[in-house]
C-alpha cells in the first residue's frame, strides 16, 4: 500500500545560507538524507553549520554534483549569474528550485538552457527585516504563498518535487507568469520596502537615544519603519532587476503624496476625507481577501 512505503528523501543542496535558505533547510530537514550548504560567506556557512541546518559545506560545483535538489537562495543578480552555470552541472535526476523575489530575470537567463526542463522558478512570499542563519525559522513560511512561474516550462518531475517541497513547508501555492508576478510584487512588497527606508530617514537628525522625537514616537512609526531594518545587500539587486515596474509604482506613490499634500495645504478637508474613507474601504477588501485566501 502507498502508505506503508517509506517518504521519498532528498540529498539537498542549500545555495545561499541567509535567512530563507536556512527557513527552508530546517524546514525539510525530516526529508532530507543530507542538507549541503554553499555560500561564499564563511561566517554564514559556519552558523548554518553550528545551528544543524546543514551537515557539510562544499564549493558551488561539487554541492551541485553530490545533490538531487538542488535550492538556490541568492540575491537575484546572484541568482542571474549562477543559475545557469548550476544548470550545466546538473545531471537528468536533479532538481533545481529558486526563491527569488524577482523573476522575469530570473527566467530570461535561461530560456534557452538546455537544462530548463529541470528548473522551477519560484518566490515564497515570506521574509523578515533580519537576515542572516541566526534568523531561520521554519515557521516562516506557514500559511504563506508561494508563486511559481512558467509552470509549462518545468517537467512533470520537477514541477511535482517543487509542490511538494513548498506544501512541506506550509506554502500555498499560486501559478503566475513572471511580468506578471513582478508588476505585482513591485506594489505590495518592493514599494512597501522603499516607503518604509524613507519613513525611517525622518529620523535621521536625532542625534541620540534620548531625542525628543524618539522619546515621543509610537508604535505607528515603530511598525512603518519595520522593514527599514533590512539590508541593501538584499534589496538593491531587487530594486535593479525590477527597476521599471517600481518606477511606475513609486510615480503612482508619489502622486497620491501630492494630492493630500494639496488637500492639507489648501484646507480641502472634505475631500481629504473621502480619500481617506476610499482607503478604509481599500483596506477592508483587502483584508478580507487575504484572511480567505
Amino acid at each position: 500500500m502507498n502508505g506503508d512505503r517509506p517518504e521519498e528523501k532528498f540529498k539537498i543542496a542549500i545555495v545561499g545560507t541567509g535567512l530563507i535558505g536556512c527557513s527552508i533547510a530546517e524546514g525539510l530537514r525530516d526529508i532530507a538524507s543530507e542538507i549541503i550548504g554553499v555560500d561564499s560567506n564563511t561566517a554564514h556557512l559556519e552558523e548554518a553549520f553550528y545551528r544543524g541546518w546543514i551537515d557539510r559545506s562544499m564549493t558551488l560545483n561539487k554541492a551541485v554534483n553530490n545533490a538531487d535538489l538542488v535550492i538556490i537562495s541568492v540575491p537575484v543578480d546572484s541568482s542571474v549569474r549562477l543559475l545557469p552555470l548550476v544548470l550545466d552541472q546538473i545531471d537528468s535526476r536533479t532538481v533545481v528550485i529558486d526563491a527569488g523575489s524577482v523573476k522575469s530575470a530570473i527566467c530570461r537567463s535561461i530560456q534557452e538552457h538546455p537544462g530548463r526542463l529541470q528548473f522551477v522558478a519560484s518566490h515564497p512570499m515570506a521574509g523578515l527585516a533580519v537576515s542572516g542563519p541566526g534568523a531561520a525559522d521554519s515557521g516562516l513560511f506557514k500559511n504563506r504563498k508561494v508563486i511559481i512561474c512558467e509552470r509549462e516550462k518545468s517537467s512533470e518531475k520537477a514541477l511535482g518535487t517543487a509542490e511538494k517541497i513548498f506544501t512541506r513547508l506550509g506554502l500555498d501555492i499560486i501559478y503566475m507568469e513572471p511580468d506578471l508576478h513582478d508588476l505585482y510584487v513591485a506594489k505590495v512588497s518592493h514599494l512597501p520596502q522603499v516607503v518604509a527606508y524613507c519613513l525611517s530617514l525622518l529620523s535621521e537628525s536625532c542625534d541620540n537615544q534620548k531625542d525628543p522625537m524618539i522619546n515621543i514616537a509610537s508604535t505607528g512609526f515603530e511598525s512603518s519603519t519595520r522593514l527599514a531594518s533590512s539590508p541593501a545587500s538584499i534589496w538593491i539587486p531587487i530594486f535593479r532587476h525590477n527597476n521599471e515596474n517600481l518606477s511606475g509604482s513609486l510615480d503612482d506613490i508619489i502622486n497620491r503624496l501630492a494630492d493630500v499634500r494639496d488637500m492639507i495645504r489648501n484646507g480641502r478637508w472634505q475631500a481629504l476625507t473621502e480619500l481617506i474613507e476610499k482607503a478604509n474601504k481599500s483596506r477592508e477588501i483587502f483584508l478580507s481577501g487575504y484572511k480567505q485566501a
